[in-house]
């Protein structure tokens, strides 16, 4: 049974096998038995190059694979949707990667949080994708995906000489090295494994950079000697500063990124090549800009002088990124089918890894007794919603084809056209707990299922009516799951579970006690017109990980009286709300949380115009409206 600790949620975990055997059982022979663990080295031309462990360093034996690069792994639906095990074997089988790169975001501004605010979630989510890319037997980057943010932590109140994502909070080399050091111990005896300790430096001068690598490869030389790889200055390009004074390693490359349509290719690689000729080995972990060729010939030369540089000096590279399951038929994916990944190839046996690895994988999860949750399974859709104010409900369709022990949503369509529900629309599953539920016992949930990416969502059955906010209660905690072309077993750590703390007043964090529900929400775009779940479970003994502790003491606000009305008129798309206190604060938000209209009133009226239809709040002081605009 396979069994995914992924999270866009949720927990991987193996029956361990006999000591005899490495954890991870390979599901093919891939490029990684075929050529060993990645290694630096120099060719007769004393130029950096990278080879394998099977033949070593030998001129024309440089090892040169190609793959993809996930998205940021906190981006949703386009990025978390692939961080599952099943996705990844459909990865590997049907584009042909030999490399997969893991981007776990660190401290991005957006998203549903990130590795330094929520680190066992998306900690599971990178366990997830190596453990799979392991099975493959293809290599994996771990990547630290930051783009910038440690310039915040050494530079505290220092303006950047550019500008970058990462600028609201920061990591330290500390917080990196802890982590590669767990993920070093975990995953370094295997071949598979690659280590990017930085994705992009952006104002970070390579004397910082230099000083951040000492500290992480400290860290993960304690377990490993695998290929490690350092980030460069201004957004990973001059890999030719670190000449002057090179990470003393023996087993590092430098990385280089490379975009066709923001770059130069002969003046922006001018500082790898510097680097490679000065003995410097370089790992193109990033490139992209393959959309904008069809439009532009300027793009499409510097591309294809890029790509012929890469074979030239025969660089591994991974292009960004994944978002989306398949390649479709159209220019850019055509392209890249012919032109970037590799051709399905039989590789050859060199290396027996998978028997020559006798530990057990450190930090393995293991299960003992788990219960079944007593409760009820319905299916609905915005369809069935009870509605907005006028009555207006989606349209979303599904054919329901459950049966007694599993849940079956085929022919899911999300339709909420011309009705109030256009900001969201939804299909989803919901399991109703029976009596004497005590969700406290549990140390994780486990489910199976195949089928589109979704929301697994904590539900209270608390005043779904509208007296508390005048709209009800619509952010509760949550955890995305990835999309599974076949059967997963994943398992959630509900302290993973956090709301979008849209609406005040409502805890972020799960209160058990007060759940009534989980929900399986298919909302905005999937993957996958169906989704089967079953086999629903409360794991009572885990070993081998610690579950994030909630607060028992957070409980759910009580029923306020209603705030008082406001006076509002709604004309086609414009608001108009009169009898109100001048100068009062105002804010106008959608169901997202989105902000659309803020500031203060001048005089007894307001008016505010919207672009969409959809449902809105509207708040004036301490008073606050809904508002449906078709």
């Amino acid at each position: 049974m396979k069994k995914t600790m992924k999270a866009v949620t949720a927990l991987c975990a193996f029956a361990l096998a006999s000591s005899a055997f490495a954890t991870i059982q390979p599901t093919r022979v891939g490029p990684v038995s075929q050529y060993g663990a990645l290694q630096t080295g120099t060719n007769a031309a004393g130029e950096g190059r990278i080879y394998g462990s099977v033949d070593g360093v030998v001129d024309g034996k440089e090892v040169q694979v190609r793959g993809m690069s996930l998205t940021w792994s906190q981006y949703w639906p386009y990025g978390s949707s692939f961080y599952g095990h099943s996705f990844i074997d459909t990865l590997v089988g049907s584009w042909n990667v030999e490399l997969i790169r893991s981007a776990m975001g660190i401290v991005p501004p957006w998203g549903h949080g990130s590795y330094m605010t929520r680190p066992e979630y998306f900690e599971s989510q990178m366990d997830t994708v190596v453990q799979a890319a392991i099975a493959n037997d293809v290599y994996v980057l771990i990547d630290w995906h930051s783009e910038g943010g440690y310039f915040n932590c050494i530079h505290p109140n220092e303006k950047p000489k550019y500008e970058f994502n990462d600028n609201k909070t920061c990591f330290s080399a500390a917080d990196a090295a802890a982590f590669f050091g767990r993920m070093a111990e975990r995953y370094g005896k295997y071949p598979h494994v690659i280590f990017e300790i930085y994705n992009e430096p952006v104002s970070e001068s390579w004397n910082d950079l230099k000083a951040y690598a000492d500290s992480v490869l400290t860290e993960i030389r304690k377990y490993s000697n695998n290929l490690v790889v350092i980030g460069t200055p201004t957004w990973s390009s001059m890999a030719g500063e670190a000449i002057s004074n090179p990470v003393q390693d023996k087993n590092v490359a430098y990385t280089y990124h490379f975009y066709a349509n923001l770059h130069q290719t002969a003046s922006h690689i001018a500082s790898s090549n510097t680097a490679m000729a000065n003995g410097l080995s370089i790992f193109v972990t990033e490139w992209g800009g393959i959309d904008d060729i069809f439009t532009n010939a300027s793009y499409k030369t510097q591309l294809e002088s890029f790509l012929s540089w890469v074979n030239e000096k025969k660089l591994s590279t991974a292009k960004w990124d994944v978002e989306k399951p398949y390649l479709e038929d159209n220019d850019v994916d055509n392209y890249i089918k012919a032109n970037i990944l590799p051709a399905k190839t039989t590789y050859t046996k060199n290396v027996n890894w998978e028997t020559s690895i006798t530990d057990n994988l450190p930090g393995s999860v293991t299960y003992g007794t788990s219960s079944a949750i007593s409760g009820t399974w319905s299916a609905t859709s915005d369809i069935d919603d009870y509605g907005d104010e006028q009555g207006e409900k989606g349209n979303s369709t599904f054919t329901n084809n459950s049966t007694a022990t599993t849940v079956k949503m085929d022919n899911m369509i999300l339709d909420t056209v011309g009705t109030g529900f256009d900001y969201a629309p939804y299909i989803r599953a919901e399991y109703t707990f029976g009596a004497g539920v005590d969700l406290s016992n549990c140390k994780m949930v486990s489910y199976k299922y195949k089928g589109a990416n979704h929301q697994f969502t904590l539900y209270y059955d608390w005043n779904a009516s509208v007296d508390y906010f005048g709209v009800g209660v619509w952010d509760y905690p949550f955890v995305e799951m990835p999309y599974a072309p076949e059967w997963d077993t994943v398992h959630v750590d509900l302290g993973w579970m956090t709301s979008n703390g849209w609406q005040t007043g409502i805890p972020t964090v799960p209160v058990l006690k007060a759940a009534t529900a989980f929900r399986f929400v298919v909302t905005n775009d999937f993957f996958d017109t169906s989704l089967w779940i079953e086999d629903l479970k409360c794991e009572e003994e885990v070993s081998g990980y610690s579950p994030v502790e909630i607060d028992t003491t957070t409980a759910l606000p009580t029923i306020a009286s209603k705030a008082s009305p406001l006076n509002v008129s709604v004309q086609g798309k414009n608001i108009a709300v009169s009898g109100i206190e001048n100068g009062s604060l105002y804010m106008l938000s959608n169901m997202l949380g989105q902000v659309m209209a803020s500031g203060r009133t001048n005089g007894s009226s307001l008016n505010l115009n919207v672009a969409n239809s959809g449902k809105y709040i509207l708040r004036i002081g301490s008073k606050q409206a809904a508002i449906s605009i078709r």
